[in-house]
């Protein structure tokens, strides 16, 4: 049986190169960055002091920071990447805040029973398929309503609306309902702990149907999936397995100064200086052209001539038109749809990398391969 979670399926929209590397290829990476080290012995401090509680011994804030610098110092090693322009003692200093201030929000820490902490567990979505769900933190009041707890350690504050959409968390209590009938809701709650900060949001029946229905989605088109392209996006700089990227693996031989990726240098900084030239050389002409319409216009003329060369100065027209079904029908109704219909050789590219084409039709398709060159920041 084939099991699937959240990271799983997110990392396969996010970047399918990162997909590959890390659920088909098995590649473990060496580098750890500050982040997800800094939140896992937040969670550990958090589990402790749930776990704790559950044997009647009541931590102090002390007692629960005490813990959280052994766990640091137990863990801690070198390699740990820091990309911004903090230091590691800061991050330690926000893991202690954020502990601190849970703590003094919610002691005694008695309003919730605890049910279950970094839960283990595997939600079957059709015979052949499992979800894990691992909840920081499973609780239920006396009233029957069951909450599914997550610890958030990042430095954005989410909207309403984005957790209104979450799927993580939706998909959790998906299980919670299936592990206990006698639910009488399941709220979906997270604290933001950088901001001292708790929000919550339900779904109903439909929604996670819908939610059921769109994960399997996903999870056949990962099965059906051939070819593993790189996304580069901000959370590149975040990944594990950066150094190895083709998207970036030049720039960290660039910074061990290797010989080849020297001369990759040279070609670039040439290349670059040459689309910005050309990119000047446009802006000009683009200028100059539209002095020669107004010239053109002012003299009543459709010909500038130069020395050599002449300028001719012709209007044209550019037709747009309502893409939509009405349209579409009204040109089939007048019987010119088919003079005039073209098919999206985009999308139907974009079919073809995909592999989302009948054999039959990819059969009929002649295709050129080729390569796009294109200049942007060095932090794309």
């Amino acid at each position: 049986m084939t099991k699937y979670s959240h990271s799983k399926l997110g990392t396969f929209l996010q970047c399918k190169y990162k997909y590959k590397l890390q659920y088909i290829d098995k590649i473990k990476a060496d580098l750890e960055t500050i982040e997800p080290f800094m939140g896992k012995r937040v969670h550990e401090t958090l589990e402790k002091l749930y776990k704790d509680l559950k044997f009647q011994k009541v931590n102090s804030k002390e007692e629960l920071l005490v813990f959280f610098n052994i766990a640091w110092n137990k863990n801690w090693h070198e390699d740990i990447v820091i990309n911004k322009e903090y230091t590691a003692e800061n991050y330690r200093e926000m893991g202690k805040k954020f502990i601190s201030d849970y703590y003094d929000h919610y002691k005694p820490f008695n309003h919730l029973t605890t049910l279950g902490l970094e839960t283990q567990d595997f939600l079957p979505l059709d015979e052949n398929t499992q979800f894990h769900v691992r909840i920081d933190r499973l609780a239920c009041d006396k009233e029957g309503n069951y909450y599914v707890c997550d610890y958030k350690t990042n430095s954005s504050l989410k909207v309403q609306e984005d957790l209104d959409e979450d799927k993580q968390l939706a998909m959790y209590s998906l299980w919670v309902k299936q592990k206990y009938p006698d639910a009488k809701s399941v709220k979906l709650v997270w604290y933001f702990l950088a901001f001292d900060k708790e929000m919550i949001s339900e779904r109903s029946a439909e929604q996670l149907l819908k939610l059921k229905r769109e994960t399997l989605h996903i999870i056949k088109e990962i099965e059906a999936c051939n070819n593993f392209p790189t996304t580069t996006s901000p959370l590149c700089h975040y990944c594990v397995y950066k150094p190895i990227c083709p998207a970036w693996r030049h720039e960290f031989a660039l910074e061990e100064q290797q010989e080849e990726a020297l001369d990759g240098k040279e070609l670039a900084d040439t290349y670059a200086q040459l689309d910005t030239e050309e990119k000047r050389i446009s802006k000009e002409k683009e200028e100059l052209k539209e002095k020669l319409i107004s010239f053109a216009q002012k003299e009543n003329i459709t010909a500038i001539f130069g020395t050599d060369k002449k300028i001719s100065i012709t209007p044209f027209v550019s037709i747009s038109y309502p893409k939509t079904e009405e349209f579409i029908n009204l040109l089939k109704e007048k019987g010119v749809y088919e003079d005039v219909a073209t098919i999206n050789t985009q999308k139907l590219s974009s079919k073809v990398r995909k592999n989302e084409l009948p054999e039959e039709v990819i059969s009929q398709l002649s295709t050129e391969h080729g390569w796009s060159v294109r200049v942007g920041k060095r932090r794309d």
